[in-house]
C-alpha cells in the first residue's frame, strides 16, 4: 500500500482523515544512536522487546475480530484491484444479495459457508445516524439477521426471535441521542459499525424463486431518508477502485487497532488491559506512530503476530469439552465476554450465529482419529426417532480443511438435510447419510433408506462436517442430544 492511497473505507471521511499517514508508518528506518557495548541500552532493548512481543500478543487476540471485521468492510464495500469484479459488495450502509445458493467459487469471503440459505450481507457505519432495516413478510419462511458489533457480540431478528410477519428495525449505535419512529424496532448496537448477515431458507432448485422473492423483500434505508419517506434501498453509488489492504497480517495491525479505540466508546471492566496496550503506544490514550517506536519494539510486536496467528491456527483445530460420539459442539459462541482466546478463534474460522438460533456441530476425523477423506466411504444411520431435534431444519455440509471452503463436485450438491429435494426416510422414520466421494451403488429396493439420494458428495479431503442444527430443541442446548457416529463403509 502506498501513501496515496487510504487503507480505509472511502466513503466515510471520518474514517479518512482517521487513518492518514498509517502507510507512512512502514518501512520507515528509525535513526537511532545506541550503543551495542552499552549494558544499559541493551537491558532496554530487551525490555522493550518482551514487552512489545507479550502485549502484542493479547493485543492481537483482543483485536483480530476488530481488524479483521474492517479488513472485511474495506473489501466488501469497495472494489479491491485485483479482486473478480463478481466478487460481493455493496456500499456501506447497503445490502449485497446472494441471489444464488453458495458455491465453491461463489463463497466470497464467507467462511465455511452454508448452501441452504441465501444471504443478504451489508456493513453499516452509525456514527451518523440509525440505519432502519425493512423486513418482508416471509410468510413462516424460516430467516435471520445475525447482527455482529466488532466485538463479535451477536443479536438476532427473525422468525425465532421477531416472527415472521413485516417489521422494520433501527440499527442504532452508541452516538445516537435522538428518537426513532414510532413502530420501529430499537436495536442498539455498542460500537460505530456493524454487519448484518441474513439467511433466507431455501429447499432447493425448485424453491429458488420463491426464497429470491422475499430476500428482495429486505432494505436498509438510513433515518433521515426514512424520514422522508423513502421505504427502499438508496440508488447505489459507484464503488471507488482501491488498493488491496490486508492489516491482519502486518504491523499495520497495531496501528488499525489504535485508531479504532479510540475512535469507539471504551468498554467498562477493561481499564487494566488497555492501560498496558498504552505501554506500548498502541492503546486509546494517544496516537500511535510505529515510525517512532524503536527497533525492539518493531521486533517484538512482529514476533507476536506470528505467534499469536500461530496460536488462533491451532486454537481452531482444538476439540471442545462438549463432544457427543466424536461431534464437536461449540455452544459458547456469540457471547465472549472477556474470552478474548475464543471470540479471536471463532472469527479466525468464520463469524457465528448465538447456540439458540443455529448449533454448528462438527466433525473433524473418524472414529479412530484420522481425517476424513474422500476415496473412503461413510455412513451416518439416524434411527427411528432420532431426528435431530430442531423447531427449523438442520443440514449436513462437508467443508476441505485447509481453508474452510465447501468441496467441488460433479453434482453440486453441497448440503443435505430434511429440507432437501428428494430426500429419503423410511416409514419407521430413520435415515441414513452417505458421504464419498464417487456415487453409492444402488441398494436393494427395500432398503429405502440406503438410497443415494442421501448421498453428499465429497472431495479428495482432508475435510471436516458440519452439522446445522436451526433453532435447536433445548436438548441439543443441555447436551441430551446425541447424533450418530460416522461408520466407515466399504468404498462405494
Amino acid at each position: 500500500m502506498t501513501a496515496s492511497r487510504q487503507p480505509m473505507i472511502s466513503p466515510l471521511a471520518c474514517m479518512r482523515v482517521a487513518v492518514l499517514g498509517l502507510a507512512l508508518a512502514f518501512g520507515l528506518k528509525v535513526a537511532r544512536a545506541e550503543t551495542p557495548a552499552d549494558p544499559r541500552v541493551l537491558a532496554t532493548a530487551q525490555v522493550e522487546e518482551a514487552q512489545a512481543y507479550h502485549v502484542g500478543t493479547l493485543a492481537y487476540l483482543y483485536g483480530f475480530p476488530i481488524v479483521d471485521l474492517l479488513q472485511n468492510l474495506y473489501r466488501e464495500t469497495q472494489q479491491v484491484a485485483g479482486a473478480p469484479r463478481a466478487a460481493p459488495r455493496a456500499p456501506i450502509n447497503q445490502f449485497y444479495r446472494f441471489r444464488e445458493r453458495v458455491t465453491p467459487t461463489t463463497a466470497g469471503t464467507l467462511r465455511a459457508p452454508n448452501s441452504d440459505t441465501l444471504y443478504l450481507s451489508g456493513w453499516f457505519d452509525l456514527r451518523d445516524e440509525p440505519v432502519i432495516i425493512r423486513a418482508p413478510d416471509t410468510a413462516g419462511r424460516y430467516y435471520t439477521l445475525a447482527i455482529t458489533d466488532f466485538y463479535s457480540e451477536v443479536q438476532h431478528v427473525g422468525r425465532r426471535t421477531t416472527g415472521t410477519a413485516a417489521q422494520d428495525f433501527a440499527l442504532v449505535g452508541p452516538a445516537f441521542k435522538g428518537e426513532l419512529p414510532a413502530g420501529v424496532h430499537e436495536i442498539r448496537v455498542p460500537t460505530h459499525q456493524a454487519w448484518v448477515l441474513g439467511r433466507v431458507l431455501v429447499k432447493g432448485a425448485n424453491d429458488l424463486a420463491a426464497a429470491r422473492s422475499v430476500l428482495e423483500g429486505f432494505h436498509a434505508i438510513p433515518l433521515s431518508q426514512w424520514q422522508r419517506g423513502e421505504r427502499v434501498t438508496p440508488a447505489a453509488t459507484p464503488l471507488e477502485l482501491v488498493e488491496p489492504w490486508q492489516p491482519t497480517e502486518t504491523l499495520e495491525f497495531f496501528a488499525v487497532l489504535n485508531w479504532w479505540l479510540r475512535d469507539n466508546p471504551r468498554v467498562v471492566g477493561e481499564e487494566a488491559l488497555r492501560a498496558q496496550f498504552d505501554s506500548v503506544g498502541f492503546g486509546p490514550a494517544g496516537a500511535f506512530d510505529l515510525s517512532r517506536s524503536s527497533e525492539a519494539t518493531r521486533r517484538g510486536l512482529q514476533r507476536a503476530i506470528e505467534d499469536a496467528r500461530a496460536m488462533l491456527r491451532a486454537a481452531s483445530r482444538r476439540p471442545t469439552a462438549d463432544i457427543r460420539n466424536g461431534w464437536i459442539f461449540p455452544l459458547a459462541l456469540g457471547r465472549y465476554g472477556h474470552d478474548y482466546l475464543m471470540r479471536a478463534t471463532v472469527a479466525f474460522g468464520g463469524y457465528a450465529n448465538l447456540p439458540e438460533e443455529t448449533v454448528y456441530a462438527a466433525l473433524t476425523g473418524d472414529s479412530r482419529g484420522q481425517p476424513l477423506r474422500g476415496e473412503r466411504a461413510y455412513t451416518l444411520r439416524f434411527p427411528a426417532g432420532a431426528r435431530p431435534p430442531v423447531g427449523a431444519f438442520w443440514s449436513l455440509s462437508a467443508y476441505q480443511s485447509k481453508d474452510f471452503s465447501l468441496m467441488p463436485n460433479a453434482l453440486e450438491r453441497y448440503s443435505i438435510g430434511d429440507h432437501s429435494e428428494g430426500f429419503r426416510v423410511a416409514a419407521d422414520g430413520s435415515f441414513t447419510v452417505r458421504l464419498s466421494r464417487d456415487p453409492p451403488r444402488d441398494p436393494p429396493r427395500n432398503r429405502l433408506r440406503d438410497r443415494r439420494e442421501n448421498w453428499l458428495p465429497v472431495g479428495e479431503g482432508p475435510y471436516y462436517l458440519i452439522l446445522r442444527l436451526y433453532e435447536p430443541g433445548p436438548s441439543v442446548l443441555d447436551g441430551r442430544y446425541v447424533p450418530p457416529q460416522l461408520e466407515e463403509t466399504s468404498p462405494p
